[in-house]
């Protein structure tokens, strides 16, 4: 993030979106647990991606490094295949629920975008790569 107001506006920016997600997020898993009951293996494989996609993003954020840019790359192609290939009985089952996961994606759209800059443009946070030869 770049030094200064700028930054630190940037910065406080992605983390009061950040905690709406999060807090969105826990709220409406926590509902859907009260209301279904114990989850299936796929409800925990989706939290499981979610909280590696919020983790990302909040890293981002706070530009924090935590494990590799190589970790973070995988994570941001295989959430976002996996989000991909859910879209697909969405998309089969009519215009509502095309519509309603629209509005979905743009609203979560940013974490997905910081969780990419995390991994592929965030220099300043990962160590040059050992095959590197400094000049």
């Amino acid at each position: 993030m770049a030094p200064g107001a700028d930054g630190r506006r940037r910065k406080t920016g992605w983390c009061v979106y950040l905690s709406l997600i999060t807090l969105f997020v826990v709220v409406g898993e926590a509902r859907n647990v009260f209301v279904n009951g114990a989850p299936g293996a796929a409800t925990i494989a989706n939290w499981i991606l979610t909280i590696a996609l919020l983790t990302s993003a909040w890293c981002y954020a706070l530009q924090r490094p935590l494990g590799t840019a190589g970790y973070w790359r995988a994570v941001f192609w295989i959430v976002l295949a996996v989000t991909i290939v859910m879209l697909v009985p969405v998309a089969l089952a009519g215009p509502i629920a095309i519509i309603y996961a629209a509005a979905l994606l743009a609203l979560v759209a940013p974490v997905y975008v910081a969780t990419f800059r995390y991994a592929y443009r965030s220099p300043q946070l990962w160590p040059p790569r050992a095959t590197q030869i400094a000049p």
